[in-house]
C-alpha cells in the first residue's frame, strides 16, 4: 500500500469510509463487514435468514448502448 499512496504515520490503515482494509503478505482485501452488520442492526435484521442472490454469480453483463 505503501508504494501506491502516500502514507501519513498513522499507522497502518485499516478502516476507510465503509470499506474495511486487511493487509497481509497475501495480499490487501477489501470488505464492508462492519458496514453490512451495522444496517442489519441498524434495521433490525440481525436475525433475518440469508436467502441466495437472485443472479447468477458467473453471469457477464455487457453495457446496455441503447439504454
Amino acid at each position: 500500500m505503501r508504494r501506491e499512496f502516500e502514507m501519513s504515520m498513522m499507522g497502518e490503515l485499516s478502516y476507510f469510509f465503509v470499506l474495511q482494509i486487511k493487509q497481509t503478505p497475501q495480499g490487501t482485501y477489501v470488505h464492508q463487514t462492519k458496514y453490512t452488520k451495522d444496517l442489519l442492526r441498524r434495521f433490525k435484521m440481525e436475525n433475518c435468514k440469508p436467502i441466495s442472490t437472485p443472479i447468477g454469480s458467473t453471469v457477464v453483463l455487457d453495457p446496455d448502448e441503447n439504454g
